[in-house]
């Protein structure tokens, strides 16, 4: 049987992540100095004697965004807060442009728009699938996560404004 991901889960995150680097698992296990094999059991769910520890996967997240694999760094964070209901997002650390506040604002309007159609879809029939499921929690998680940047951008705007 086929494992099937999930980017809710943060052990399926940080495998779907870690394949993204430039090279895959392979190049990202030499940058970190251990056989692809090892990084590989780390990542992998199968293997109870490897697990990755808090350092690795932040080196891995390191690595990422010297990448510019940003949105594979947000994935793997935004999981793991997910996993224990909190919610993460990058906070702007400079001058925020009236265009990019716009652009976010447009952005929470298509997320939520991809969220309304999913519920919609998914209760046609009066049942959630597991599957359907999933997608209406990332969708959730999406505009919840949206919606904080475009706080995060107001609060940098204003305090730019003062």
């Amino acid at each position: 049987m086929t494992h099937r991901y999930n980017d809710l889960n943060p052990s399926d995150a940080l495998y779907i992540a870690a394949r993204s680097y430039p090279g895959g698992i392979e190049a990202l296990a030499g940058r970190m100095g251990m056989s692809p094999r090892v990084l590989y059991k780390k990542l992998g769910t199968k293997v109870d004697s490897h697990h990755a520890n808090y350092d690795e996967v932040s080196v891995i997240l390191d690595f990422l965004v010297e990448a510019g694999k940003y949105d594979m760094v947000d994935l793997v964070v935004n999981a793991f807060c997910w996993r224990h209901e909190y919610q993460a997002f990058e906070l702007p650390r400079h001058f925020v442009s009236d265009e990019q506040l716009f652009d976010q604002i447009l952005t929470i309007m298509k997320q939520h728009g991809r969220l309304a159609n999913g519920l919609s879809e998914a209760m046609h029939d009066g049942r959630i699938s597991g599957q359907e499921y999933d997608l209406i929690e990332r969708d959730i998680r999406t505009c919840i996560s949206g919606l904080l940047r475009l706080k995060k951008k107001l609060h940098v705007k204003h305090m730019e404004s003062e």
